[in-house]
């Protein structure tokens, strides 16, 4: 387990982080997300003690970063976004370097190397130079790393930048495996990444939290209501704003039209003040004499949680 608290931290005038605070408990994926500048590099750069924050502290399965470093230190594993390894070096040797410096003993250092190995499926590359390895290769080498030691703790930054689709894929997969016996905080700008993989995500914008949960709970949250997808055929002309006028709709737009020969289907946009009153619109669709293709949930989806949020708070 992980706790950050009342985590502060100021670059001389320019304030970075401001009074955060949050925790992460084994089995749980925290994905930290905002724009460039909201302080998530500071944040990471606190959480694993290659900064002292102006205030504020972070505790890691119990031992305190601020008053025992080492001990603390011990329970986490890093991969940071630009991974620095030993390119003269084979995979194998710069493991067991990192081993040691973990405090692997060394009648245990070649297991260790195994078991991360076999998490990271590196077994094809094991005797290789790390400077003949490919991208791909040298991101799963850079988390085999962060492995070594079997920390409680991952922090994760920006785990698949750079990487192709296939290589986004086969990360994601090994993050989402580890999960099930780590705590684990993911910093990422690909919002379907964090979708993907975050039980909850913490927003971050100007150095402060503007909202923490759930991705489906903040989507609700900032929705108000029931959101639905309406696909008609054969709509009056004035079906838009007879939607509108409905008093438990409060918001509707069209969305797209497509011809199909006499008739035109149409798809519209609705949010509802809560989700009875879909009963209510579907017969009022019928009662207007269009017909009723489909009246199903839609979702605002994470990127746009994450706009509406960050707009907001900048206002």
């Amino acid at each position: 387990m992980i706790e950050v608290q009342d985590l502060h931290h100021r670059y001389g005038p320019l304030t970075a982080v401001e009074d955060l605070s949050f925790r992460v408990q084994k089995g749980e994926v925290l994905g930290l997300l905002g724009p460039n500048g909201a302080g998530k590099s500071t944040t990471l750069r606190a959480i694993v003690g290659l900064l002292t924050p102006t205030r504020g502290r972070v505790i890691v399965e119990g031992e305190d970063m601020a008053t025992d470093a080492v001990a603390a230190r011990r329970h986490l594993g890093f991969l940071p976004e630009a991974v620095e390894l030993y390119r003269e070096l084979r995979v194998d040797e710069m493991l067991a370097g990192f081993a040691r410096i973990k405090g692997v003993s060394a009648r245990q250092v070649d297991a260790e190397i195994d078991r991360v190995v076999e998490i990271c499926s590196l077994q094809e590359v094991r005797r290789r130079l790390i400077g003949y390895c490919s991208r791909g290769y040298r991101q799963r080498i850079g988390l085999a790393q962060a492995l070594l030691g079997d920390p409680e703790v991952l922090v994760l930054d920006e785990p698949t930048v750079g990487l192709d689709p296939a290589q986004v894929v086969d990360i994601r997969q090994r993050i989402a495996e580890l999960a099930r016996t780590k705590a684990i905080i993911l910093s990422t700008h690909i919002l379907s990444e964090a979708q993907a993989l975050c039980d909850r995500v913490l927003i971050l914008n100007r150095g402060r939290c503007v909202a923490e949960d759930r991705p489906e709970v903040l989507e609700g949250r900032l929705r108000g209501g029931t959101l639905l997808r309406l696909v008609t055929v054969d709509a009056p002309g004035d079906f838009l704003r007879r939607l509108g006028e409905l008093e438990f709709v409060q918001a509707v737009r069209a969305v797209e039209s497509a011809p199909g020969g006499a008739s035109r289907s149409q798809v519209f946009q609705v949010e509802l003040d809560r989700s009875q009153s879909a009963a209510a619109l579907s017969a009022v669709v019928v009662e207007m004499g269009a017909g009723l293709l489909e009246l199903s949930p839609e979702h605002l989806g994470l990127e746009e949680v994450f706009l509406r949020l960050v707009r907001e708070e900048g206002q």
